[in-house]
């Protein structure tokens, strides 16, 4: 789901990620939700992998490129996540999330994160955050890697001035994550760091506090989404990123 916080930005981004294609990224039917819990206060990161402190101008574009946690689904768009981030921050925050897709699965956009990425050069941004996704948990980790590889280096040479941020897989629900899952992260942390970029653990802020989690366990609730904004800024400040 495209989420522009701005109107100044409207007609650009929809131009370069078109019409079509991302109308139905998050755009499933929202589930029922769990009774309004107040969120427990965020807590930092495991660790990061800083390389420079970024300083983000005021007026920047920021662009978020995620799943189907990341597009807010089965809420309204503007309580995403990256969308209430830029509102914490007044950054002009550009979310390019498409429910369903990772670096190698195509989601409900019809692609994956590989032409998402190639809407974002037109947009000529700041930064990029970038988030490895358990929509890739059944996938071989070779292809993983290469297909998160590919799309970052892409980024790369088309925006060589832009900041590549990473940010480690969400797993929410309750039973151990597979494998997969540590493996997205690690090629996601080794594509962003070649990159000369920031990779950032999140750790799995929403397995520890299910209340915040829909009744599928898996996409937060609105105050879900709230506590990820909080703790996502939390640990891009510990990682020397300050929006």
């Amino acid at each position: 789901m495209i989420v522009h916080r701005r109107h100044r930005l409207h007609a650009t981004a929809w131009t370069a990620v078109g019409v079509v294609t991302l109308m139905m990224a998050g755009c499933a039917a929202a589930p029922p939700q769990r009774p309004n819990i107040p969120p427990h206060p965020a807590s930092p990161a495991p660790s990061a992998s800083p390389t420079r402190t970024p300083t983000i101008a005021s007026d920047a574009v920021i662009i978020t490129i995620g799943d189907s946690i990341m597009s807010g689904y089965g809420l309204d768009p503007d309580q995403a996540w990256p969308v209430l981030l830029g509102e914490q921050t007044h950054t002009d925050i550009v979310n390019l999330s498409c429910a369903g897709a990772g670096f190698v699965v195509d989601g409900d956009c019809g692609t994956n994160f590989s032409a998402l990425a190639q809407a974002a050069v037109g947009l000529e941004p700041a930064m990029i955050i970038l988030q490895s996704s358990d929509n890739d948990s059944d996938e071989d980790a070779d292809d993983i890697d290469s297909a998160t590889r590919a799309t970052v280096e892409e980024l790369h040479a088309a925006l060589p001035s832009t900041r590549i941020v990473g940010l480690s897989t969400l797993w929410n629900q309750p039973w151990e994550a597979p494998p997969s899952i540590a493996w997205s992260s690690d090629a996601l942390r080794s594509a962003v760091e070649a990159a000369d970029g920031t990779f950032v653990w999140l750790g799995q802020p929403l397995q520890e506090n299910p209340e915040l989690l829909q009744w599928d366990s898996e996409h937060p609730t609105a105050e879900g989404q709230e506590y990820l904004a909080r703790h996502v800024r939390t640990v891009l400040a510990h990682a020397g990123i300050v929006l």
